[in-house]
């Protein structure tokens, strides 16, 4: 499922996502309602998750359990916030979302990327973003 009200910013620390966030909700909040939230994070239960994966030595987590964490993070977000704004005709920016666990998982941490796809579809409900700006 493609939404034409989700949109997504991929990039590494640092890049830029948060400052073009805050200017696409400043002009997008001319034509509706904006929901900005973020990956890992985005409700209280997927933020104490997140909390898990970036306090701590970064090689903490076996790549495939850091990976089942962030699918774990994103069902939650997904489902209570991300998908409900966007049954209101909300807009959702979203800082990091599926493109991000493919390139530092997948590609970066060798995880399996059938595997990765499997979790993706199980957890988001085949939702995609409109547009996603790197």
């Amino acid at each position: 499922m493609i939404h034409s009200r989700f949109i997504t910013f991929e990039g590494g620390e640092g890049s830029g996502k948060s400052t073009q966030i805050k200017l696409l909700s400043k002009k997008l909040s001319d034509y509706g309602n904006v929901v900005v939230t973020r990956e890992p994070g985005g409700t209280q239960e997927s933020e104490k998750i997140r909390k898990l994966l970036v306090r701590g030595h970064k090689d903490r987590w076996d790549p495939i359990v850091e990976t089942l964490l962030l699918f774990a993070a994103r069902k939650e977000h997904v489902s209570n916030i991300i998908i409900p704004s966007l049954k209101k005709g909300n807009w959702v920016l979203c800082d990091r979302f599926n493109d991000s666990t493919t390139v530092y998982q997948g590609l970066g941490k060798n995880v399996n990327l059938q595997l990765i796809n499997y979790l993706e579809k199980a957890t988001t409900q085949n939702l995609k973003p409109f547009r996603t700006f790197y």
